[in-house]
């Protein structure tokens, strides 16, 4: 007599995804470990760590409990996959190395950049994501372009590379020419370019176009409108026209000084226009297609009223995506971002247009 069985099958419980944190900054154990991944002759050459020293924060760089028993802060994926995921209730983490800033030698530059790719794809996308909650930036120093394309078209099919980072510290403002290979390359894979400031550790230009600064207050209020210079640059020389796929995001804030500033480049644009033919719309047209900007916890009024009406007038519900800055003194903690706002503006700010952008699941495993 046959005997009767039951099949079980095991179904895999998903879980909807709330929190896509867009800026976290992941570091090596030790200063020196990056070497281990550097080619010769860049392996026996000095060059910075990863902390910084121009304008560093007075009471510290990283949050208290950010630095495990041994190592870095940041350095630590389960310290950092207990505090994101579990405690915060971060879904997915899109992180954000940071390399050496403008180094004045753009070999080594390009050298340091694909080492930390090279690190990155071998222990935070590999090794340590088993959960598969992590994604990462594709490093690259914009100063040599055709060693940044190579080293795009080398990594472009890796399919926890997200997009590609580079410097707020540039030589010549982005939507210049010289770039533009780069951009095309960006484009043609479908890679959001992020912005973000790399410098402290390196050779660096004055922060504000009047010269240095003395105190740190001064560095981080201002410096983050820079991004206004490549935004600007982009805009002016019809990278956004000639590159219809090309999506490009300022990571150190700043949203919240976005709508004075393209106001201003709004009402010149029809009187100059027979200076940029190719320039079709309004500059405002194109932020939706073409910018999105990363959240500070710092920004914007404190009272909840004040706040929904400042993000609507920024369009936040187009251009902002949500990022804790993790391990940085800055840490912006999900569980306290953004509430007393309406609810469709919460979940696209928190969650919807990172997921949307980088091509990330509705769910994922518990």
């Amino acid at each position: 007599m046959a005997k009767s069985a039951s099949a079980s099958t095991e179904v895999a419980v998903k879980v909807a995804v709330k929190v896509v944190d867009a800026a976290v900054h992941p570091l090596v154990k030790n200063a020196n470990d990056l070497r281990d991944y550097l080619q010769e002759p860049w392996r026996s050459r000095p060059f910075p760590g990863p902390e910084r020293y121009f304008y560093p924060h007075p009471t510290g760089e990283y949050r208290a409990d950010a630095r495990p028993a041994e190592g870095l802060p940041g350095s630590d994926p389960t310290l950092l996959a207990g505090q994101l995921f579990d405690q915060a209730g971060v879904d997915y983490a899109i992180l954000l190395p940071l390399t050496r800033g403008l180094l004045p030698d753009v070999d080594l530059a390009a050298a340091i950049c694909a080492a930390t790719n090279d690190w990155l794809a071998d222990t935070w996308l590999s090794k340590y994501n088993q959960h598969g909650r992590f994604r990462g930036t594709l490093r690259i120093s914009p100063g040599d372009p055709a060693q940044a394309v190579r080293e795009i078209e080398r990594w472009a099919g890796h399919p926890h590379f997200v997009q590609i980072g580079i410097t707020m510290q540039a030589h010549h403002p982005y939507g210049q020419r010289q770039y533009f290979p780069i951009w095309e390359t960006a484009a043609k894979h479908g890679l959001p370019v992020v912005i973000h400031a790399d410098g402290g550790s390196s050779v660096d230009f004055w922060p504000t176009p009047a010269g240095y600064l003395t105190h740190f207050i001064e560095y981080s209020t201002f410096y983050p409108i820079n991004f206004a210079y490549h935004l600007a640059s982009f805009l002016a020389e019809g990278v956004f026209d000639r590159l219809e796929r090309f999506v490009v995001v300022f990571a150190d804030g700043a949203h919240d000084m976005l709508a004075p500033l393209i106001w201003r480049m709004d009402k010149d644009w029809r009187p100059t226009r027979h200076e940029m033919p190719w320039m079709q719309h309004l500059p405002t047209a194109y932020l939706r297609d073409h910018v999105r900007f990363c959240a500070h916890r710092l920004e914007g009024p404190d009272d909840p009223a004040m706040l929904a009406e400042w993000l609507e007038i920024g369009d936040a519900g187009s251009l902002l995506m949500f990022a804790s800055n993790y391990p940085q003194w800055d840490y912006f903690d999900p569980r306290q971002a953004f509430h007393g706002i309406p609810d469709a503006l919460r979940q696209r700010i928190m969650c919807e247009n990172a997921r949307a952008l980088y091509k990330l699941p509705a769910t994922r495993p518990a």
